[in-house]
């Protein structure tokens, strides 16, 4: 889910700041099958991820365009990282609509996740109707669930808007969309957010940030760095994990290529990192995984 000419000064100190311990870890987790199981986020005591609407079967269920259906999904929290004991988010919504890539307010009152418009709108690439994505907001009522939800203000039925994730403080929402400007397939964009009830206007993040190619999955972490994931040129892998350090006043900053082994020769994406910036999750189409989008709980971060 670009190489730019710098100084080898100015390389060696991104590198050293990104640089990855040789102690780190990474663990496929056992809840991993055939199906999609990726976009992890620790809430409290819980854990959130997404995962194929299935038949009783298991079957996976697609859409009329042939794309798959996907549901958010909540488990404890566990020691060793794995996700056990999981079951399906309640909402008060009823019908099959897809749900998934969410972030939540640092209370768990509040959750932002990917879902389709109701009314067709363009599809620029192909000219034909279809579903766009968009991001809608939801809040948790004690007894009741995931209830009122509401489509952001700025979500345009004719352009795609997804992968939502709040800043630490809550005040800032990073997404991605395909709006007019956009420099790739997809880019980042962020845009103010007030008492998660009113919007301001969306701003694409810098221009070392988005590049010609697809920008998805952003995340920040406790400490103020975006996490990302790109296609870009120069990458190790098909979709690799890439950190920007939102904080640094350095107008030559580029985002730097995680190591190995966060990075693979895979696709890798979706990283979530927890507040004590040692442990998390990522997902990943790497080889020897289980034939889909994969979770791994990784340890020793720095």
């Amino acid at each position: 889910m670009l190489r730019t000419k710098f100084t080898g000064l100015l390389l060696l100190i991104l590198t050293y700041g990104f640089s990855q311990s040789e102690d780190i870890e990474v663990k496929k987790l056992d809840i991993n099958n055939e199906l999609d199981h990726f976009a992890a986020r620790v809430v409290g005591e819980k854990i959130y991820f997404s995962h194929n609407l299935t038949t009783k079967r298991g079957r996976p269920i697609k859409d009329k365009y042939d794309g798959f259906i996907y549901i958010m999904y909540e488990a404890p929290l566990s020691e060793d990282g794995e996700i056990k004991n999981e079951k399906p988010v309640e909402k008060t919504e009823l019908g099959r609509f897809n749900m998934s890539s969410a972030t939540f307010s640092n209370d768990g009152k509040y959750m932002y996740f990917t879902t389709n418009h109701i009314d067709k709108g363009e599809n620029k690439l192909k000219g034909v109707e279809t579903y766009n994505l968009q991001i809608q907001r939801a809040e948790y009522v004690e007894g009741k669930g995931w209830t009122n939800f509401e489509t952001l203000p700025f979500c345009d039925p004719n352009h795609n808007f997804a992968h939502p994730a709040l800043s630490p403080d809550g005040s800032t929402l990073y997404f991605i969309a395909d709006v007019k400007g956009t420099k790739g397939k997809s880019d980042l964009y962020k845009v103010s957010v007030s008492n998660h009830k009113a919007y301001g206007e969306i701003t694409p993040l810098g221009e070392t940030i988005n590049s010609s190619r697809t920008e998805i999955f952003p995340f920040v972490s406790s400490d103020n760095k975006l996490y990302f994931t790109s296609n870009r040129r120069g990458g190790k892998g098909g979709l690799d994990i890439y950190v920007y350090d939102l904080e640094s006043e350095d107008e030559g900053q580029v985002p730097v290529s995680l190591d190995e082994p966060i990075n693979s020769k895979g696709d890798d994406f979706s990283f979530f990192l927890n507040d004590d910036l040692t442990t998390g999750y990522l997902s990943s189409r790497r080889y020897r995984g289980e034939g889909g989008d994969d979770l791994y709980y990784f340890s020793g971060y720095k």
